[in-house]
């Protein structure tokens, strides 16, 4: 297999990485939910979290060169074989409610390439955008299974696409007010940048903002079709890591000088659109144009983004685990090494969870943020696995041979320690709706026109931690019956 797969260059790993985890539409979001303080909260997180994160990851790489599947590798070494299996799986399930928000978003962006509007408004557009969606995501799969020359290629087109959207949009959005003199569309001031509003709402976008800086460890599972191999893959991880933050921090100060907070609040469908639209007439360009540039660029960031997350968690989960928990039909790995049975798997359990959404949930910018809380909520879990794994390496395999770690062993345990804390409460948080709203309903009853069910919201969010995470451990008990007890000990047993 090592002979036939291809290499990538680190610049195609750069741009895979920026695919991983930038995306200016998050920027939209965060800006649309809580204004101008997501400038600092873009900034706590990559110090606080994505920084240490990335060297967290690039120690666990350095530990595992030859490694196929990446996560479940890291996982495994330091909490056994059952807690990796759980954290990939985890990893796996909770990208299936990440493309229930990333292929609607998708769907938008090329409805204002080609049509110049977003055509999925009105009653039934939560219902039509859901069936495109699941068409398009089969065509994903069916990249995916092609292997990494094939999601290279994508990724480097939507890296490309995203540097541009993200940086030129700073440089115009300053060149609007420093050089032709226009006033900012919001007011740069402690109480609206730096005093946030502390509710419920914040503490739900914290979780948005946790996961748009995430996602870096994902691409380990390409360590080894990197040119280079570890030394190249810690350089080019933390050095995306630093520039990523920087940019989600400058585009957040963008967004308040071009577009108004009335125009911006809870406006996740076109939000993105306005503010390129404000930004070209300040340079005389029709906003026909403008929305259709930018629709283009963002339908191909979007594609990346989808080709590559349709691919890398099955590629952590099926791999390498055991063939006996799930089956040889769904571990089974083409040439280059990509489980396709369970890639198509994967597509049948997100055409299910595209159409639930859909019949529970009104307006198609409330279907969206729905969406978006549940995958923010979900996106924590294998992170905690990962921390977990990250504090007992430091704290029992310090000495476990790598060419690279965060600091002293003290340094390592209180970093992942603090992070660990931080991920426990912000994942609680984003996984329950407003308890006033939920309290609200209730006592009355009543759900505001386009606004989501809070109990639905409730039930949608906890029911699928709990189905998905249950189902897993219940096919590693059984596993374990059949082997006659623990795995962990029934592999040493046998020698192996």
């Amino acid at each position: 297999m090592s002979e036939t797969r291809g290499k990538m260059k680190p610049i195609s790993f750069l741009l895979m990485t920026f695919t991983a985890v930038f995306s200016f539409g998050t920027i939209i979001n965060a800006s649309a939910s809580i204004g101008m303080a997501a400038v600092p909260t873009f900034l706590f997180a990559t110090i606080f979290y994505f920084f240490p994160f990335t060297l967290m990851i690039g120690e666990f790489a350095a530990a595992h060169g030859d490694s196929e599947s990446g996560v479940y590798s890291w996982i495994r070494t330091a909490l056994g074989e059952k807690m990796a299996f759980l954290g990939s799986w985890s990893y796996f399930f909770v990208n299936l409610f990440f493309f229930t928000s990333l292929l609607p978003q998708t769907l938008i962006y090329a409805s204002y390439t080609f049509l110049g509007r977003n055509i999925f408004g009105g009653a039934n557009g939560t219902v039509i955008i859901s069936l495109l969606s699941i068409a398009l995501f089969w065509l994903a799969t069916y990249v995916s299974i092609k292997g990494v020359g094939w999601i290279s290629k994508v990724t480097d087109l939507s890296g490309i696409a995203r540097l541009l959207m993200g940086i030129g949009f700073i440089i115009l959005a300053l060149a609007v007010v420093f050089l032709l003199g226009e006033k900012p569309a919001q007011h740069f001031t402690t109480e609206t940048v730096v005093t946030a509003n502390m509710n419920w709402n914040y503490l739900t976008t914290l979780a948005w903002v946790l996961q748009a800086v995430g996602g870096a460890e994902a691409v380990g599972v390409y360590v080894k079709d990197i040119k280079g191999g570890n030394k190249s893959f810690l350089k080019t991880i933390v050095g995306a890591a630093l520039a990523i933050g920087i940019i989600y921090a400058l585009g957040a100060v963008a967004v308040g000088m071009i577009l108004p907070a009335e125009t911006l609040q809870d406006n996740y469908s076109n939000a993105l659109f306005d503010a390129f639209g404000i930004l070209g007439a300040h340079f005389g360009i029709s906003s026909g144009i403008v929305i259709r540039i930018v629709g283009f660029i963002m339908m191909l960031s979007s594609v990346g983004s989808l080709v590559l997350w349709t691919a890398a968690p099955v590629k952590i989960l099926f791999s390498e685990i055991p063939e006996g928990i799930f089956g040889k039909w769904v571990s089974k790995t083409n040439e280059e090494g990509n489980p396709t049975n369970a890639l198509l798997l994967q597509g049948a359990i997100v055409t299910i969870l595209m159409i639930i959404p859909a019949l529970g949930v009104g307006s198609i910018d409330t279907f969206l943020k729905t969406l978006i809380n549940m995958t923010a909520a979900t996106s924590l879990i294998p992170v905690l696995f990962l921390l977990l794994a990250y504090i007992m390496m430091r704290v029992k395999l310090d000495e476990l041979p790598r060419s690279f770690k965060m600091g002293s062993r003290k340094v390592g345990i209180a970093v992942g320690v603090m992070l660990l804390v931080f991920f426990l409460f912000a994942f609680i948080v984003s996984i329950l709706p407003s308890p006033a709203a939920l309290m609200a309903y209730f006592q009355t009853g009543y759900v505001a026109e386009g606004a989501a069910n809070p109990l639905f919201t409730l039930l949608y969010n906890a029911l699928g931690v709990i189905i998905f995470v249950g189902f897993a451990y219940v096919c590693y008990a059984n596993y374990e019956k059949k082997l006659g007890g623990d795995y962990s000990e029934t592999v040493k047993k046998m020698g192996k």
